[in-house]
């Protein structure tokens, strides 16, 4: 469908709700006594309008994200949602750094410690990663092995204790060790980058082993466009790039073939490392390595802005107000693929047109339903597809007082192509959230299921994490499992998910999206009614690190 008939296929859609709720009382811009209930035909139309070609995948800093995001904004204002960014619009700019990596120029050298080269080379069992901070960085230095980098204090563990890295490049295993619950071992994954750094570190090596080759085996970099993507961080007041490893100027990915090399003539060798790394825990014992590492690489960077979407539902109570439910969904996705394919547009309608959509159909919910007692935030962030960023930026720039920030539920590639007849929370086990998840969904005759997938660490995976990283009580919300469920989330994962195909031809179930809708809706309502703010669990593993309020 056109850009052209779909906005108007999409803004009929508005009017006749809009009219049909006139005539029968409440619209959109009333408050009701009725029970609420979602709108499926308008959700249709909101994820019609956004997956639609015309948008060219909504990539963040790109035209079709500027529409997407100019839609969003004026369906708040239709629902009667306030501007809630900066100067009293409804947009929070959040400028970010492009980079594109020049494959041409990527190079890596290793040489023994009488200088003669091993047979390691980029695009054959290596690659070097392009820079989001450096246009073009060329350095030679020494190299420490640090067994998986992981810096627990928790745990008793620093797998740096003895050794000096200090402008030095760091070799470490991918991924992390077996033996630590696995949102915690995901959350310890992504510090590693900051641990060299912190300790003087200017390059990180990185090297397959069995259990990461499972995941995302080597040669999949050489043939997907995982290396193709720009990538993205975003600036800080002072225009400097945030980053949480500033002081790594390159880094690379060896597959098994180059790291057997690198540990030629090593105090281990690498099948040696591999059986301890594979033990419980993994526990591997560092040690320096007799090579030298040369990393060379150019990075195309420019910068662009790309907003967050920001409205505000206004609670009435008259203290209670001045705290904030944020409810969030991402409105990028992945652009356009570099592939033979004549299908090259990413539309992105279950990742995550569909957020996006039932998030609006909550917030026309919650106004046009009775008064609440705290403020609700409507935020669709940007580029979370290159790695949560507008969240990230938000949560260090909030258009509201930081401490207001009470609560975040967040939506993110909800699976709705079935009646789903469950409920999974990712972190339900954390906060007080769940209370009040399970009490509405009870009400609904829905269940709430375990984590399916304990061993991905998903709660660390999307939006709602950038809040428990500044210390609010989070949670995510998916359709389960039962009923089909989980048949449609395979079959979403191995065929459409960041594929073409994922857009509105597939068989999308707009009924399952009116019901997610009004679950979102009413969980806020309840968080936003209740006598006490949400509160981690005592001694919850993220309320510890990130100080967030506990129970007591």
């Amino acid at each position: 469908m056109s850009k052209i008939s779909t906005f108007i296929v999409a803004s009929v859609c508005i009017l006749l709700a809009a009219c049909a709720s006139y005539v029968s009382l409440p619209s959109y811009m009333q408050r009701s006594k009725d029970e609420p209930k979602g709108d499926a035909a308008q959700i249709e139309a909101d994820m019609a309008y956004l997956a639609d070609d015309a948008l060219m995948g909504r990539e963040a800093g790109t035209e079709g994200f500027l529409m997407a995001a100019n839609y969003v904004a004026e369906r708040l204002e239709s629902i009667g949602v306030k501007p809630g960014g900066d100067n009293g619009t409804y947009f929070q700019e959040v400028p970010l750094r492009r980079s594109a990596r020049n494959p041409e120029s990527a190079f890596i050298e290793v040489r023994n410690v009488i200088g003669i080269p091993l047979d390691i080379e980029e695009g054959r069992n290596a690659i070097v990663f392009g820079s989001r901070s450096n246009e073009e960085t060329d350095i030679t230095k020494d190299a420490v092995f640090v067994g998986f980098g992981i810096v627990a204090p928790q745990l008793g563990r620093d797998d740096y204790e003895g050794l000096n890295v200090k402008d030095k490049i760091v070799v470490q295993l991918s991924r992390t060790p077996s033996g630590i619950q696995s949102e915690e071992r995901a959350y310890y994954g992504t510090r590693k980058g900051k641990n060299a750094s912190d300790r003087g570190a200017v390059g990180i090596v990185s090297i397959e082993t069995p259990t990461s080759r499972k995941v995302y085996p080597f040669e999949r970099y050489l043939t997907d466009r995982r290396m193709d993507i720009t990538r993205m961080s975003w600036l800080k007041k002072d225009s400097s790039t945030y980053s949480l490893a500033p002081n790594i100027k390159a880094s690379a990915f060896l597959s098994t073939e180059g790291a057997r090399k690198l540990f030629t003539r090593a105090t281990k060798s690498y099948d040696e490392i591999i059986e301890l790394s594979e033990q419980e825990g993994g526990m591997v014992k560092g040690f320096k390595l007799p090579v030298k590492i040369t990393l060379r690489q150019k990075s195309k960077i420019d910068t662009v802005t790309a907003p967050n979407v920001v409205g505000i539902i206004e609670g009435d109570d008259p203290i209670l107000k001045r705290e904030y439910i944020v409810l969030t969904a991402h409105l990028d996705h992945i652009g356009i693929s570099k592939s033979i394919l004549k299908d090259k547009i990413n539309n992105g309608a279950l990742d995550n047109a569909a957020g996006i959509a039932t998030l609006l159909d909550a917030a026309r919910i919650l106004t046009s339903g009775p008064p609440l007692k705290r403020s609700v935030m409507i935020l669709a962030v940007t580029a979370e597809e290159k790695g949560l960023l507008g969240a990230q930026y938000f949560t260090k720039y909030p258009t509201i007082p930081a401490d207001s920030i009470v609560a975040n539920v967040n939506l993110d590639m909800p699976i709705l192509t079935y009646d789903f007849k469950d409920l999974i929370v990712f972190g339900a086990e954390r906060s007080t959230i769940a209370d009040h998840v399970r009490t509405v969904v009870e009400e609904m005759g829905i269940e709430l299921s375990p984590d399916p997938m304990p061993e991905q660490g998903i709660f660390t995976r999307s939006d709602h994490f950038r809040f428990v990283e500044a210390g609010v009580p989070s949670v995510y919300l998916i359709p389960g499992m039962a009923n089909g469920g989980e048949a449609e989330m395979i079959r979403h994962r191995t065929t459409n998910y960041h594929m073409p195909s994922d857009d509105m031809s597939n068989s999308l179930d707009f009924n399952a999206a009116a019901k997610f809708s009004l679950i979102k809706a009413k969980v806020a309502a309840s968080l936003a009614n209740a006598e006490e703010r949400p509160l981690w669990k005592k001694d919850d593993f993220f309320a510890l690190q990130f100080n967030g309020p506990m129970e007591e």
